[in-house]
């Protein structure tokens, strides 16, 4: 292998600068995943080398637009699927005061999450935000179905597989119930 054909050494020769800029974001990459501090899920090498376990339960979200079912698993792409359930996933999650981005910062931070609250409480949602969250929503399934939403109810429903593969509900709640 001739030395003149690597990728480095062309970089090398083109920048000095660029070429050691190259070097220490290997380095500082190197060095976080060693010592197990994620810098970004993208370099971390680790991410997918679990093998998945099967959950034991499962959260379905049963949607209902002026009392009537909204079928979101036919007749929308899988993006539209995913921003009609993902949005109610995360509040139900920060309703109860349990931000999963404060809870990842403090685990992350350990001791020196006082350093960054200011920061962190300037994009985190207040309660108001989370008020605000039904009616938000409202309009957004106005905009995705094309249809007036005049009352909106959201049941959350934990389901789980029986031993001959039919599903049996374990509980039902009310997360949203609008008019």
């Amino acid at each position: 292998m001739n030395i003149e054909n690597l990728f480095l050494y062309k970089v090398y020769r083109y920048n000095k600068k660029l070429f050691f800029l190259f070097l220490a974001f290997t380095g500082v990459t190197l060095f976080c995943n060693l010592t197990g501090f994620e810098i970004t899920p993208f370099y971390v090498w680790g991410m997918y080398s679990q093998k998945e376990i099967p959950a034991g339960s499962y959260t379905i979200y049963r949607i209902s637009v002026n009392d009537k079912l909204l079928d979101y698993s036919t007749g929308y792409l899988p993006a539209n699927r995913f921003f009609l359930t993902s949005p109610l996933s995360y509040f139900e999650t920060i309703k109860d005061d349990n931000d999963p981005t404060l809870m990842f910062l403090n685990h992350k931070l350990v001791g020196n999450y006082s350093f960054i609250k200011a920061f962190a409480l300037n994009v985190m949602n207040s309660k108001n935000d989370i008020e605000k969250f039904p009616e938000w929503y409202k309009r957004y399934l106005e905009q995705t179905t094309g249809e007036k939403v005049k009352r909106l109810t959201v049941d959350v429903l934990q389901v789980s597989y029986t031993a001959d593969n039919s599903i049996k509900i374990d509980s039902v709640y009310n997360l949203i119930d609008e008019q």
